[in-house]
């Protein structure tokens, strides 16, 4: 049932681990945010030196734990959401392709694109969670 009383299409095991999802995906998203924004600031470093890298790389340990939380909620769920996830990153990947190739081609022609590798993963990032929004919207009705 949904917050109106109405049947939602969804078991209770599916809320669940939907629910389970968002918390362990959630976590690793504000992990992120916090190591990304957070730790150049509270650590400072000398651009090249070693301890410059690290800190730069230290906010991929939170994406592994996003990439553990993605694989477990696909564990968990019905072959369907396993379809609906499959569909959606899809074109998630498939928009990240399509917009890296246009950026390299613009730069073959000499464009400077700034700030290319974040609209690469943007672009498929958002692809990914709005088509998986939608799919999911189209599946429940």
């Amino acid at each position: 049932m949904n917050e109106t009383g109405e049947p939602s299409g969804r078991t209770r095991s599916e809320q669940r681990a939907g629910k389970r999802y968002l918390w362990e995906f959630s976590i690793g998203i504000l992990a992120y945010l916090v190591l990304f924004l957070a730790l150049p600031r509270i650590i400072q470093t000398q651009p090249g030196t070693a301890l410059n890298v690290i800190v730069a790389l230290v906010p991929l340990a939170p994406v592994i734990w996003m990439i553990i939380a993605i694989a477990r909620h696909v564990r968990r769920v019905d072959e369907l959401q396993r379809l609906l996830f499959l569909r959606s990153f899809t074109l998630g990947f498939t928009v990240s392709m399509v917009t890296a190739l246009t950026i390299a081609l613009l730069g073959g022609a000499g464009v400077d694109v700034q700030y290319a590798e974040w609209i690469i993963f943007m672009g498929g990032m958002t692809s990914w969670g709005l088509s998986l929004a939608v799919l999911s919207i189209r599946a429940s009705r």
